[in-house]
Protein backbone atom coordinates (compact mmCIF):
# COMPACT_ATOMS: atom_id res chain seq x y z
CA UNK A 1 0.00 0.00 0.00
CA UNK A 2 1.42 3.50 -0.56
CA UNK A 3 -0.12 6.91 0.36
CA UNK A 4 -0.40 9.93 -1.63
CA UNK A 5 -1.48 13.38 -0.12
CA UNK A 6 -3.25 15.57 -2.50
CA UNK A 7 -2.65 19.48 -1.55
CA UNK A 8 -5.11 22.00 -2.17
CA UNK A 9 -4.69 24.82 -4.10
CA UNK A 10 -5.47 29.09 -4.15
CA UNK A 11 -4.92 31.51 -6.64
CA UNK A 12 -2.69 34.42 -5.69
CA UNK A 13 -4.29 36.08 -8.88
CA UNK A 14 -7.03 35.14 -11.45
CA UNK A 15 -7.54 36.87 -14.51
CA UNK A 16 -9.78 36.20 -17.06
CA UNK A 17 -8.24 37.45 -20.42
CA UNK A 18 -11.03 36.15 -22.69
CA UNK A 19 -12.95 33.37 -24.19
CA UNK A 20 -11.12 30.95 -26.89
CA UNK A 21 -12.67 29.86 -30.49
CA UNK A 22 -12.91 26.18 -28.28
CA UNK A 23 -15.59 28.11 -26.15
CA UNK A 24 -12.65 27.74 -23.17
CA UNK A 25 -11.55 30.86 -21.39
CA UNK A 26 -7.80 31.76 -21.28
CA UNK A 27 -6.84 32.59 -18.27
CA UNK A 28 -3.90 34.20 -16.76
CA UNK A 29 -3.21 33.24 -12.79
CA UNK A 30 -1.00 32.62 -10.18
CA UNK A 31 -1.40 28.97 -8.50
CA UNK A 32 -0.57 28.59 -4.62
CA UNK A 33 -0.40 25.04 -3.41
CA UNK A 34 -1.51 25.10 0.48
CA UNK A 35 -0.97 22.88 3.61
CA UNK A 36 -5.17 22.01 3.55
CA UNK A 37 -4.68 18.17 1.79
CA UNK A 38 -6.53 14.82 1.03
CA UNK A 39 -5.00 11.46 1.81
CA UNK A 40 -4.73 8.53 -1.17
CA UNK A 41 -4.03 5.54 -0.07
CA UNK A 42 -3.48 2.73 -3.20
CA UNK A 43 -3.46 -1.02 -2.74
CA UNK A 44 -3.18 -4.09 -4.95
CA UNK A 45 -6.63 -5.47 -4.78
CA UNK A 46 -8.16 -8.45 -7.56
CA UNK A 47 -10.75 -5.46 -8.64
CA UNK A 48 -10.78 -1.85 -9.45
CA UNK A 49 -12.85 -0.11 -6.37
CA UNK A 50 -12.92 3.51 -5.03
CA UNK A 51 -14.07 4.22 -1.76
CA UNK A 52 -14.58 8.02 -0.24
CA UNK A 53 -14.45 8.92 3.72
CA UNK A 54 -17.44 11.32 2.50
CA UNK A 55 -20.58 9.70 1.29
CA UNK A 56 -21.74 12.27 -0.97
CA UNK A 57 -18.73 12.19 -3.14
CA UNK A 58 -19.82 9.76 -5.88
CA UNK A 59 -17.03 7.28 -6.64
CA UNK A 60 -17.86 6.05 -10.10
CA UNK A 61 -16.59 6.85 -13.66
CA UNK A 62 -17.30 10.38 -13.48
CA UNK A 63 -14.97 10.73 -9.99
CA UNK A 64 -11.65 12.28 -11.75
CA UNK A 65 -9.71 9.74 -9.38
CA UNK A 66 -11.47 7.42 -11.24
CA UNK A 67 -10.90 8.76 -14.55
CA UNK A 68 -6.86 9.10 -13.55
CA UNK A 69 -6.93 4.96 -13.10
CA UNK A 70 -8.42 4.93 -16.52
CA UNK A 71 -6.22 6.98 -17.97
CA UNK A 72 -3.12 5.03 -16.56
CA UNK A 73 -4.23 1.62 -17.68
CA UNK A 74 -3.10 1.80 -21.25
CA UNK A 75 0.29 1.91 -19.66
CA UNK A 76 -0.03 -0.94 -17.55
CA UNK A 77 1.14 -4.52 -18.49
CA UNK A 78 -0.39 -7.12 -15.80
CA UNK A 79 -2.96 -6.98 -13.01
CA UNK A 80 -4.71 -3.60 -13.18
CA UNK A 81 -7.04 -4.37 -9.81
CA UNK A 82 -6.70 -1.78 -7.09
CA UNK A 83 -8.41 -0.10 -4.23
CA UNK A 84 -8.16 3.68 -4.27
CA UNK A 85 -9.54 5.25 -0.71
CA UNK A 86 -9.54 8.90 -0.67
CA UNK A 87 -10.04 10.36 2.89
CA UNK A 88 -11.18 14.03 2.72
CA UNK A 89 -10.50 17.36 4.10
CA UNK A 90 -10.68 19.92 1.46
CA UNK A 91 -14.16 20.62 1.05
CA UNK A 92 -16.09 19.66 -1.81
CA UNK A 93 -16.68 21.95 -5.23
CA UNK A 94 -14.84 24.60 -2.97
CA UNK A 95 -12.40 26.33 -5.83
CA UNK A 96 -9.74 24.61 -4.25
CA UNK A 97 -8.95 22.03 -6.36
CA UNK A 98 -10.01 19.21 -4.44
CA UNK A 99 -11.17 16.97 -7.25
CA UNK A 100 -8.39 17.95 -9.54
CA UNK A 101 -5.50 17.42 -6.02
CA UNK A 102 -7.04 13.82 -5.67
CA UNK A 103 -6.53 13.10 -9.66
CA UNK A 104 -3.06 14.13 -9.67
CA UNK A 105 -2.41 12.34 -6.23
CA UNK A 106 -3.46 8.87 -8.22
CA UNK A 107 -1.90 9.84 -11.06
CA UNK A 108 1.26 9.87 -9.08
CA UNK A 109 0.46 7.34 -6.46
CA UNK A 110 -0.64 4.31 -9.66
CA UNK A 111 2.74 5.69 -11.58
CA UNK A 112 4.38 4.78 -8.07
CA UNK A 113 2.69 1.31 -7.28
CA UNK A 114 2.63 0.00 -10.85
CA UNK A 115 6.09 0.85 -11.49
CA UNK A 116 5.48 2.64 -15.02
CA UNK A 117 8.22 4.93 -14.76
CA UNK A 118 6.34 7.84 -16.46
CA UNK A 119 8.21 11.24 -15.81
CA UNK A 120 6.48 14.22 -14.36
CA UNK A 121 6.06 16.08 -17.33
CA UNK A 122 4.02 12.81 -18.95
CA UNK A 123 2.29 12.33 -15.94
CA UNK A 124 1.43 16.11 -16.39
CA UNK A 125 0.71 15.95 -20.54
CA UNK A 126 -2.18 12.97 -19.25
CA UNK A 127 -3.53 15.49 -16.70
CA UNK A 128 -4.56 17.89 -18.98
CA UNK A 129 -6.59 15.77 -20.49
CA UNK A 130 -8.79 15.13 -17.09
CA UNK A 131 -8.82 18.72 -16.20
CA UNK A 132 -7.37 21.88 -16.24
CA UNK A 133 -6.01 22.29 -12.42
CA UNK A 134 -4.61 18.92 -12.60
CA UNK A 135 -1.04 19.22 -14.15
CA UNK A 136 -0.37 22.13 -11.29
CA UNK A 137 -1.95 19.68 -8.89
CA UNK A 138 0.92 17.34 -10.40
CA UNK A 139 3.67 19.60 -9.24
CA UNK A 140 2.41 21.94 -6.63
CA UNK A 141 4.14 24.89 -5.18
CA UNK A 142 3.79 28.38 -6.93
CA UNK A 143 3.21 28.52 -10.28
CA UNK A 144 1.76 31.15 -13.10
CA UNK A 145 -0.35 29.42 -15.08
CA UNK A 146 -1.57 30.58 -19.02
CA UNK A 147 -4.13 29.02 -21.99
CA UNK A 148 -6.45 27.10 -19.40
CA UNK A 149 -4.03 27.12 -16.68
CA UNK A 150 -2.51 24.02 -17.71
CA UNK A 151 0.90 25.90 -19.22
CA UNK A 152 2.84 26.46 -16.20
CA UNK A 153 6.07 28.22 -15.77
CA UNK A 154 7.40 27.67 -11.74
CA UNK A 155 7.94 30.85 -9.43
CA UNK A 156 9.95 31.38 -6.15
CA UNK A 157 8.73 29.92 -3.86
CA UNK A 158 6.85 31.56 -0.92
CA UNK A 159 7.47 31.34 3.14
CA UNK A 160 4.84 29.32 5.02
CA UNK A 161 2.91 32.42 5.31
CA UNK A 162 -0.33 31.72 6.99
CA UNK A 163 -3.53 31.43 5.38
CA UNK A 164 -7.60 31.60 6.88
CA UNK A 165 -9.88 29.61 4.32
CA UNK A 166 -13.47 30.32 4.92
CA UNK A 167 -15.49 27.70 3.22
CA UNK A 168 -19.53 28.61 3.07
CA UNK A 169 -22.19 26.13 2.44
CA UNK A 170 -22.89 27.52 -1.14
CA UNK A 171 -21.83 26.50 -4.32
CA UNK A 172 -20.44 28.20 -7.56
CA UNK A 173 -20.90 26.93 -10.99
CA UNK A 174 -18.23 27.56 -12.82
CA UNK A 175 -20.13 27.45 -16.06
CA UNK A 176 -22.74 29.90 -15.08
CA UNK A 177 -19.18 32.32 -13.80
CA UNK A 178 -17.88 32.38 -16.69
CA UNK A 179 -21.13 33.01 -18.76
CA UNK A 180 -21.62 36.61 -16.43
CA UNK A 181 -17.94 37.26 -17.67
CA UNK A 182 -19.02 36.33 -21.41
CA UNK A 183 -21.73 39.10 -20.68
CA UNK A 184 -20.35 41.82 -18.53
CA UNK A 185 -18.56 44.93 -19.62
CA UNK A 186 -15.90 46.38 -17.74
CA UNK A 187 -13.80 43.95 -15.80
CA UNK A 188 -11.20 44.87 -13.22
CA UNK A 189 -7.70 44.35 -14.63
CA UNK A 190 -5.74 41.84 -12.44
CA UNK A 191 -1.89 43.18 -12.51
CA UNK A 192 -0.81 39.71 -12.74
CA UNK A 193 2.91 40.87 -12.91
CA UNK A 194 2.29 43.08 -10.12
CA UNK A 195 1.88 39.89 -8.30
CA UNK A 196 5.05 37.78 -9.62
CA UNK A 197 6.96 40.88 -8.73
CA UNK A 198 5.95 40.44 -4.95
CA UNK A 199 6.58 36.63 -4.95
CA UNK A 200 10.34 37.20 -6.64
CA UNK A 201 10.76 39.92 -3.66
CA UNK A 202 9.02 37.72 -1.28
CA UNK A 203 6.99 41.05 -0.56
CA UNK A 204 4.17 40.65 1.71
CA UNK A 205 2.24 43.78 1.71
CA UNK A 206 2.94 44.18 -2.17
CA UNK A 207 1.35 41.16 -2.65
CA UNK A 208 -1.49 41.67 -0.82
CA UNK A 209 -2.02 45.00 -2.53
CA UNK A 210 -1.21 43.66 -5.77
CA UNK A 211 -3.68 40.49 -5.40
CA UNK A 212 -6.71 40.02 -7.08
CA UNK A 213 -9.68 37.21 -9.42
CA UNK A 214 -11.92 38.37 -12.07
CA UNK A 215 -14.64 36.19 -10.62
CA UNK A 216 -15.31 38.29 -7.35
CA UNK A 217 -16.68 41.15 -9.43
CA UNK A 218 -19.02 38.58 -11.25
CA UNK A 219 -19.97 35.74 -8.25
CA UNK A 220 -19.61 37.69 -4.92
CA UNK A 221 -22.39 40.40 -5.90
CA UNK A 222 -25.33 38.21 -6.56
CA UNK A 223 -24.32 36.17 -2.92
CA UNK A 224 -24.82 37.41 0.20
CA UNK A 225 -22.98 35.06 1.85
CA UNK A 226 -19.75 35.41 0.14
CA UNK A 227 -19.97 38.91 1.12
CA UNK A 228 -20.55 38.43 4.95
CA UNK A 229 -17.22 35.82 4.39
CA UNK A 230 -15.46 38.63 2.84
CA UNK A 231 -16.90 41.24 5.61
CA UNK A 232 -16.10 38.55 8.69
CA UNK A 233 -12.75 38.55 7.41
CA UNK A 234 -12.38 42.27 7.26
CA UNK A 235 -13.06 42.68 10.98
CA UNK A 236 -10.42 40.97 12.00
CA UNK A 237 -8.07 43.21 9.93
CA UNK A 238 -7.17 40.64 6.97
CA UNK A 239 -7.58 41.03 2.87
CA UNK A 240 -10.01 38.65 1.60
CA UNK A 241 -9.84 37.03 -2.18
CA UNK A 242 -11.54 34.48 -3.87
CA UNK A 243 -10.21 30.86 -4.73
CA UNK A 244 -10.78 29.79 -8.35
CA UNK A 245 -14.58 30.41 -9.09
CA UNK A 246 -15.10 30.08 -5.28
CA UNK A 247 -16.88 30.12 -3.35
CA UNK A 248 -14.26 30.08 -0.80
CA UNK A 249 -12.37 32.89 0.12
CA UNK A 250 -8.86 33.49 1.91
CA UNK A 251 -6.68 35.23 3.89
CA UNK A 252 -2.83 36.02 4.04
CA UNK A 253 -2.03 36.05 7.70
CA UNK A 254 0.81 38.96 8.12
CA UNK A 255 3.92 37.35 9.06
CA UNK A 256 3.73 39.38 12.57
CA UNK A 257 -0.06 38.86 13.17
CA UNK A 258 -0.83 35.90 15.93
CA UNK A 259 -2.93 34.30 13.89
CA UNK A 260 -3.93 31.07 16.15
CA UNK A 261 -5.96 34.23 17.76
CA UNK A 262 -7.32 35.75 14.46
CA UNK A 263 -8.95 32.11 13.73
CA UNK A 264 -10.37 31.73 17.23
CA UNK A 265 -12.05 35.50 16.60
CA UNK A 266 -13.26 34.14 13.41
CA UNK A 267 -14.88 30.87 14.64
CA UNK A 268 -16.53 32.88 17.42
CA UNK A 269 -18.40 34.52 14.40
CA UNK A 270 -18.64 32.66 11.80
CA UNK A 271 -21.96 30.93 10.53
CA UNK A 272 -22.88 28.38 8.08
CA UNK A 273 -19.45 28.60 7.06
CA UNK A 274 -16.44 25.79 7.76
CA UNK A 275 -13.17 27.11 8.73
CA UNK A 276 -9.35 26.41 7.73
CA UNK A 277 -5.84 27.38 9.43
CA UNK A 278 -3.15 26.39 7.05
CA UNK A 279 -0.50 27.48 5.38
CA UNK A 280 1.43 28.69 1.83
CA UNK A 281 3.53 25.39 1.32
CA UNK A 282 7.16 26.33 -0.56
CA UNK A 283 8.17 23.97 -3.71
CA UNK A 284 6.90 21.07 -5.30
CA UNK A 285 4.01 18.34 -3.78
Amino acid sequence: MIEEKGYGKINLALHIVGQRHDGYHEIDTVFQTIGLYDTITIEEADDVELTCSVSSLPCDKTNLAYKAYAALLPYRKGPAGVHIHIEKRIPIAAGLAGGSTDCAAVLRGLNRIWGLQLSQDELCRIGATLGADVPFCIRGGTMRGHGIGEILRPLPGLPAWDVIVVHPHAAVHTGKAYALFDTGKHMPHIDVDAVERAICHRDFEGLVAAMGNTFESLVIPGMPILQSCRRLLRKVGLTPFMAGSGPTMFALVPPQAQVRSLFDRLCQEAKDVDMYMSTLVMGGV
